[in-house]
């Protein structure tokens, strides 16, 4: 993985490297992998989450590693991105299950992923659940 380009504004690029991080970053919230997201998320990252309530990278790593927050399966789907300046914006579908055998939950998000140096990381999230599907 090469995400050591932000400032590169070719789309070839910067697209690989940012669905190869929304992939990580899948991957990592399922496996809990905390090392990790720590790397992944930027100290101020804000997320507006599905059950309504906004919080810090503190706030969902607490959720996160008490059980609050727990998903057996997750597939994003980027669906855009769009390059801003030092920042991507990511938006598209995803498909989870929050215990094995569970019902699937539709939800639509938007990442936004900031250029930290010679890396990304992202800065913001929001999540809805697709009441209905």
């Amino acid at each position: 993985m090469n995400t050591d380009r932000p400032n590169d504004s070719d789309p070839a690029i910067w697209q690989k490297d940012i669905a190869t991080l929304e992939a990580e970053h899948c991957r990592a919230f399922v496996a809990r992998d905390f090392e990790q997201l720590e790397r992944l998320w930027a100290d101020d990252l804000i997320v507006n989450s599905p059950i309504n309530r906004v919080h810090d990278k503190k706030r969902v790593l607490e959720l996160l590693r008490a059980g609050i927050i727990s998903h057996s399966s997750l597939e994003c789907q980027a669906e855009a991105m769009m390059q801003q300046g030092r920042f991507v914006i990511v938006m598209g579908a995803e498909l989870l299950t929050n215990s094995p055998g569970g019902p699937q939950v539709r939800r639509r998000y938007t990442n936004i992923w900031g250029a930290a140096g010679d890396s990304w990381q992202l800065v913001a999230r929001h999540a809805n659940v697709i009441s209905g599907a």
